[in-house]
């Protein structure tokens, strides 16, 4: 057995007890502490990211994440607080050129981001090209320094060599996170966080986002490891939780 094949069978059987229900159940702040309070839709108005921004600072969220050009917006009604402003680059599909991704990161800094998620190219992931990826990451890397880079993997498109060899790549390059996937390309799994927690070093954290809708999931993603959790329903399952 390889050692990626053994990460695998280790993920899936950490991913299915917590399924089953045997996981130690985070609390509800630590919850709600980790939570990127998302939206990302292209019609979102200023008053619409205000009352955004307003929410996660009621909750005590993490983040907001924003399209790139709300950054200004969320900058300014989170500003002195402890909620961060965090938005994405080559959201959702990852094509473009690494110079355009930088200079997104770039201009997301400059105007008041704190976080940025960006997607890499799943081309390169796909067809093996190890230096594509890695020169990708440290021009990412180079352009959001001082800041925290997450980079989304696009789990549901890829297997899970691509997976384990983009997240060592990731580390080496002095990546802050590696995210599961938008929810363009399918929705986050249990599986999906296990493999990354079971396969990641310590230093590395890890975001959980793509289709999480309830509470549940929510806490069994906890479980398993993940340290932010990507999600606009936060405040409807909250509610219902509550």
């Amino acid at each position: 057995m390889t050692d990626i094949e053994l990460l695998s069978k280790r993920a899936h059987m950490k991913a299915a007890r917590a399924e089953a229900g045997f996981f130690d159940h985070p609390s509800r702040g630590s919850i709600i502490a980790s939570i990127d309070h998302t939206l990302l839709s292209p019609a979102s108005t200023p008053a619409e990211i205000a009352v955004h921004c307003e929410e996660a600072l009621k909750y005590g969220f993490a983040s907001v994440c924003v399209p790139i050009t709300s950054v200004p917006e969320a900058h300014r009604v989170l500003k002195g607080s402890n909620v961060k402003v965090g938005t994405v680059s080559a959201f959702p599909l990852g094509t473009i050129p690494v110079s355009i991704k930088s200079a997104e990161i770039l201009w997301a800094l400059e105007h008041g981001a704190d976080e940025v998620d960006a997607v890499l190219d799943l081309s390169a992931i796909r067809r093996g090209d190890k230096q594509a990826v890695s020169e990708e990451l440290r021009s990412l890397r180079e352009a959001a320094s001082g800041s925290v880079l997450k980079v989304i993997l696009e789990m549901p498109l890829i297997n899970d060599t691509q997976v384990i060899t983009t997240l060592r790549q990731a580390e080496q390059a002095g990546v802050d996170f590696v995210k599961t996937c938008t929810g363009f390309g399918g929705g986050v799994t249990f599986y999906h966080v296990a493999l990354l927690r079971t396969a990641a070093s310590d230093s590395m954290k890890v975001k959980a986002a793509g289709g999480i809708k309830t509470y549940a999931d929510a806490e069994i993603l906890k479980a398993l490891g993940a340290d932010r959790i990507g999600t606009s329903k936060a405040i409807s399952f909250l509610t219902q939780k509550a």
